[in-house]
């Protein structure tokens, strides 16, 4: 990594802060001379960066995603493409098509913005621009690789947690199995996918497609929403890079070895439905119960009023029983 994506990327931790050419270089471990340097190369690189005698320097916010940004806080192994839209439809999609013309190895889609993106069920995910993050991590298998769809999708759940932790200091909680939420609104959703190889039958890739409201929109959210989607309510600024950053981190962390469930114990401890009554849709029909476990499949253990236990690795909770309230999803 180069002087100046070294500093961009200790900058792009503290958006807006000033930060002395001392602190920077004893930091930074480099000289004065090479952290001036380093700022002339990223203003010429269209940076907005302010120098000031007694306070230092500081790059301030913009709400425009950066692949630079991005990639200059990455610390996972080489080979993982990025491809950074503007406006795409759907990132899914976008991501289904690439896979679908040969991408051989894993990539992560990311746009500004979402002119159709969907989750379960083809729902619209509304997507609207500099306010949230909208990303497809396309992975393409091993011929005979396994796929547990339930883990996975936890799996992903736990890293989009980790991240928002990591970069906001606040916690969110999980609703089984691919939902984000914060302070009793959804703040965000997962919608993982496959798709098979028309001659052997078999799973050939993976799509895990996450959309997060990091901040509250500046066009306002369709009625529907109005009462059930929320955001994490931070300024996004440069945050959505460190952000987008910390969850390709945090992802593929948990991806290589998400079979082991280790993290399981975590999704636990966050979910927001674990001992509550709920009503799990499936098929149609509507079963009521009482979540008593996330197994160690991430199937939903659910009992009924007759103490009857039953497992479903599959359905939509469209009502949480919160005691004082009942959440609808």
């Amino acid at each position: 990594m180069s002087t100046s994506e070294t500093l961009l990327a200790f900058l792009s931790r503290h958006p807006g802060e000033w930060r002395s050419g001392n602190e920077l270089a004893t930091q930074l471990a480099i000289s004065r001379t090479a952290i001036w340097k380093a700022f002339n190369a990223l203003k010429n690189q269209g940076y907005l960066i302010d120098s000031r005698h007694g306070l230092g320097y500081k790059l301030s916010a913009n709400d425009r995603l950066d692949e630079q940004i991005i990639r200059s806080l990455l610390t996972i192994p080489a080979g993982v493409a990025l491809h950074l839209f503007e406006n795409v439809d759907s990132t899914n999609t976008l991501a289904k098509k690439m896979l679908a013309e040969g991408l051989k190895k894993p990539a992560v889609i990311i746009a500004n913005e979402q002119s159709n993106g969907h989750g379960r069920r083809d729902r619209n995910f509304f997507s609207p621009a500099n306010s949230g993050i909208y990303l497809t991590f396309a992975l393409p298998l091993k011929q005979g690789e396994t796929v547990i769809p339930g883990l996975l999708t936890t799996a992903s759940a736990v890293a989009c947690g980790r991240a928002i932790k990591e970069v906001f200091g606040i916690q969110i909680q999980y609703k089984w199995v691919n939902d984000l939420l914060f302070q009793d609104r959804k703040c965000g959703g997962i919608l993982s996918e496959a798709m098979t190889d028309l001659e052997s039958g078999q799973i050939s890739a993976l799509l895990v497609g996450i959309g997060i409201n990091v901040a509250e929109p500046q066009s306002p959210m369709p009625v529907s929403l109005q009462n059930k989607a929320g955001s994490l309510g931070q300024d996004d600024g440069q945050q959505r890079n460190v952000l987008i950053a910390a969850l390709i981190n945090q992802f593929f962390g948990l991806y290589a070895s998400y079979k082991s469930t280790n993290f399981l114990g975590e999704y636990r401890q966050h979910s927001y439905i674990l001992h509550h009554q709920v009503v799990l849709e499936l098929n149609h029909q509507k079963i009521s119960g009482t979540v008593r476990q996330i197994d160690d499949a991430a199937e939903l253990v659910l009992e009924d009023s007759k103490g009857q236990q039953r497992h479903f690795t599959a359905g939509e909770i469209t009502k949480v029983n919160l005691k004082e309230r009942l959440y609808h999803g």
